[in-house]
């Protein structure tokens, strides 16, 4: 199933499961733009210039947008932010971006928060804001919100495209740095939010559903109306991070080498990540099993 068919529905109607699954999703995105917020702020003493300081500012409150918009919508779908659904990873993410701000590395800022996270927030974004999405109200949001974290990520590119005219090689030790420490993370709350919701007690729908032969398929899974499939967001993530480090115009010896090691977040029958495809210029769906 490729990311184009990520979120299917019959009516606009929200099942008890189904808002389960957006309370996840909409907690962890929550949390994300909360980490964005202390990350700009945090970068703003580093820029050199006036108009830098306040761009950087802007950012941070249009993530503190963010924070009130995702709030109104679990509202009023029915539920609040549940921090027993939130990730462990973040604190880590968030550690990590800290660390490089510590030693003024604001290249390993720009990358972490502008180029790392962002993948995870535009594929996200960009799956839910899908005209496939039959949670109409979701998708109106996301689309929203995937329009400021685009023009975000536009500023990350030309912040860094700066500093690697000043000093490519340091820009790219940054990359190194922080893909190392950060992309573990990341796509292990992608990748094992699966197991993470079974452990909170919360079936997976999305990895028990699949289309086949234009009719979909529940294999056991509770029947809802609307169900995610959170398997479009792994790759949707993995499909933007890439492109954001080749648009970017990182050494593409260096980003297949990147992308080359993620094979190690791999579990061997369980999770594929797609690095093959990826690298050969396509993706495959993967197969996973929960519960």
């Amino acid at each position: 199933m490729s990311s184009e068919t990520s979120i299917l529905g019959s009516t606009s109607q929200r099942s008890d499961h189904y808002r389960k699954l957006l309370s996840f999703v909409v907690s962890n995105a929550w949390m994300g733009e909360n980490m964005a917020v202390e990350n700009y702020s945090e970068m703003v003493p580093m820029f050199s210039s006036v108009d830098e300081k306040i761009e950087a500012v802007q950012q941070a409150k249009d993530e503190g947008k963010h924070i009130l918009v995702l709030e109104k919508l679990g509202k009023r779908a029915g539920f609040g932010i549940d921090q027993n659904l939130i990730e462990e990873e973040w604190k880590g993410i968030r550690a990590t971006f800290h660390e490089a701000a510590k030693k003024s590395d604001l290249a390993g800022c720009l990358i972490i928060q502008d180029l790392m996270v962002e993948a995870l927030a535009v594929g996200m974004y960009k799956t839910f804001a899908s005209p496939l999405n039959a949670d109409r109200e979701a998708a109106k949001v996301a689309g929203q919100l995937l329009d400021d974290e685009l023009r975000h990520l536009d500023i990350g590119v030309r912040r860094i495209n700066a500093l690697m005219d000043k000093d490519s090689d340091a820009v790219h030790d940054s990359l190194v740095w922080a893909h190392s420490r950060v992309m573990p993370a990341l796509f292990a709350m992608v990748h094992n939010a699966c197991d993470f919701l079974c452990a909170k007690h919360v079936y997976c729908e999305s990895e028990l559903a699949y289309v086949e032969g234009g009719e979909l398929h529940l294999d056991g899974a509770p029947k809802s109306d609307i169900f995610i499939n959170l398997e479009s967001l792994k790759l949707a993530a993995l499909e933007h991070y890439v492109t954001m480090l080749d648009t970017t115009g990182f050494e593409t010896r260096v980003v297949n080498q990147l992308v080359s090691s993620m094979a190690a977040y791999e579990i061997p029958g369980r999770v594929d990540l797609g690095i093959k495809e990826v690298l050969a210029g396509r993706n495959a769906p993967a197969e996973t099993k929960c519960c």
